[in-house]
């Protein structure tokens, strides 16, 4: 069998660079000078990783990563983003090129021109050979979901296309933070609101709203990933049936059904024991 790994995440300077000052204005946990409750998050591997990671791989028996930027495109203004975008993917498919068998990627895309992130994603697949998308968070730097209609572009051509839009855990809103995660020890509060429990139940809420909005009824080969064995929601789906049915919802099938069918769930680093026996693997599939 053939193990492939899909959250393999590699910084980019330029990312970084640019969207800092914007990631600091989206949650009081990360400052310029001290960070420790989200050290976590912010100690992603940068630089040339090909032979540390080939060899980490080589000793796990993995035949080969996806690999993927999370640093936020989203939060940096159009005409930067696009350059940064593109130059990003660039840099990528070179590494990706210099191991094809055991190395491929997902796109990062500039969302803040959604014409233009259709544009790159078309690029990234048919040039570069990339295998999908990662959206690190909401595509915006408000609190706009992915459903609206401004990213019917992306949407369009990722359903053209028939790729994944992998939907990586990103900071929730900031007065979400405020008002569920404060109060508590700064360091529990900051891993609390993400990668402790807010920014997992971010994704799984941002699943559902683009299941509840009819967007799969649109795009019919729309296909997602949701990491950390489906972000909350598959434990939820038969909850979710019985209070939000067919005909609350007016769709013409259930969340369960829609999830089932669009929605690849993988354990992104999950494999405690306890986690396996908590998870019905009937509801998804797998990626």
């Amino acid at each position: 069998m053939k193990i492939i790994t899909i959250e393999e995440h590699v910084n980019n300077r330029e990312i970084t660079a640019a969207s800092w000052k914007y990631l600091l204005q989206m949650t009081p946990y990360i400052s310029d000078s001290h960070s420790p409750g989200l050290a976590y998050y912010t100690t992603n591997t940068d630089g040339n990783v090909e032979e540390k990671w080939l060899a980490s791989m080589d000793a796990e028996k993995i035949d080969m990563q996806v690999l993927s930027y999370t640093a936020a495109t989203q939060l940096i203004p159009a005409p930067e983003a696009i350059s940064i975008a593109k130059a990003a993917n660039n840099e990528m498919a070179e590494r990706v090129r210099k191991y094809p068998d055991r190395f491929a990627a997902f796109a990062t895309l500039p969302w803040a021109d959604p014409k233009a992130s259709a544009d790159e994603l078309e690029r990234t697949v048919k040039e570069l050979n990339f295998k999908g998308v990662l959206l690190s968070g909401r595509p915006a730097a408000d609190a706009t979901f992915l459903h609206n209609a401004k990213f019917e572009p992306v949407l369009e051509m990722a359903n053209f296309l028939q790729v994944p839009i992998y939907m990586h855990p990103g900071f929730p809103a900031r007065i979400v933070q405020a008002v569920y995660y404060s109060g508590l020890d700064p360091v529990v509060s900051a891993r609390l609101s993400a990668f402790g429990w807010g920014w997992h139940a971010e994704v799984g809420v941002h699943i559902l709203r683009m299941i509840l909005s009819g967007v799969f009824v649109k795009y019919p080969n729309l296909q997602l990933i949701a990491g950390h064995w489906g972000e909350m929601v598959p434990f939820f789906l038969a909850r979710l049936d019985e209070a939000l049915s067919k005909e609350a919802t007016h769709l013409p099938k259930t969340i369960s059904e829609t999830f089932i069918n669009h929605v690849y769930v993988t354990p992104s680093g999950m494999f405690t024991e306890s986690g396996r026996k908590n998870f019905e693997p009937g509801y998804c599939q797998f990626w």
